[in-house]
């Protein structure tokens, strides 16, 4: 059994179903992936709501945590990735694999900072615009369950 397959096991054993829509995304989730940048933050507007903001693959991509009543972990994660239709798509693609000055690649790591945060807060926007329970969100995003909890009762062993 693999790594992945023994946390399917243990989170199935809390109430906790682990969702990999692998042929929905535009890009194919590699879970095992290195993020470039990451950032994590609580939210200003949402109690308990935290984000984490990485570049992974040369895109953005935002988790989205959030609280819940129910189950043993006590919270969901969602997957928010921008269409590959929006313009600032090709922009992270174009800013990762651009070969420039030394001036320049110095200060790479610190705009892709800049333009993962300011591209996050659109995202973010987006996400908390769409209809979480249908899972309805603005076509600029797509947004995948990763980590969602059974919310039904069980039974203690």
């Amino acid at each position: 059994m693999n790594i992945h397959e023994q946390i399917d096991s243990f989170l199935t054993e809390l109430g906790v179903a682990m969702e990999r829509p692998q042929e929905q995304l535009s890009q194919p989730y590699e879970g095992d992936s290195m993020p470039e940048i990451s950032i994590f933050q609580a939210s200003r507007d949402h109690y308990g709501v935290f984000y984490r903001l990485d570049i992974i693959n040369q895109m953005p991509e935002l988790r989205v945590m959030t609280p819940i009543e129910q189950g043993d972990v006590k919270m969901n994660i969602y997957l928010v990735r921008l269409n590959q239709r929006l313009p600032l798509h090709s922009s992270f693609v174009s800013m990762g694999t651009y070969e420039g000055s030394e001036a320049y690649e110095q200060g790479r790591e610190s705009a892709l900072q800049h333009l993962l945060y300011a591209t996050a807060e659109m995202m973010k926007h987006l996400f908390w615009s769409g209809n979480l329970p249908q899972m309805q969100f603005p076509p600029e995003i797509e947004v995948f369950p990763l980590l969602v909890q059974d919310e039904r009762p069980r039974r203690r062993k």
